[in-house]
């Protein structure tokens, strides 16, 4: 893969599996964007949206598709699948 991938958690300020899946990536030295969803109560269907049938924070995606919440990027980085997403640190 020539171009790494950019990975997004939406996730809320009170949420302790979001905090768990940010520290996650940063111990795998993996760049991420944060989104808040926090003062957006209109979008309470927007991680719906975006990977339907996923209705709680955080969501992660990686390049656009959404890979789940947190015990889903727990078990792809058990299983090695998080490794092909490093950045080089001139990236992040």
């Amino acid at each position: 893969m020539s171009q790494k991938a950019r990975i997004t958690v939406y996730r809320t300020r009170f949420c302790p599996f979001c905090v768990a899946a940010e520290q996650m990536l940063e111990n795998l030295g993996l760049a991420f964007e944060q989104v808040y969803l926090d003062d957006h109560q209109d979008r309470r269907g927007f991680v719906d949206e975006l990977m339907p049938g996923h209705r709680t924070v955080p969501l992660v995606l990686v390049d656009g598709q959404g890979i789940g919440g947190f015990n889903e990027l727990r078990a792809m980085e058990a299983r090695g699948e998080l490794e092909g997403l490093r950045r080089p640190a001139s990236d992040t």
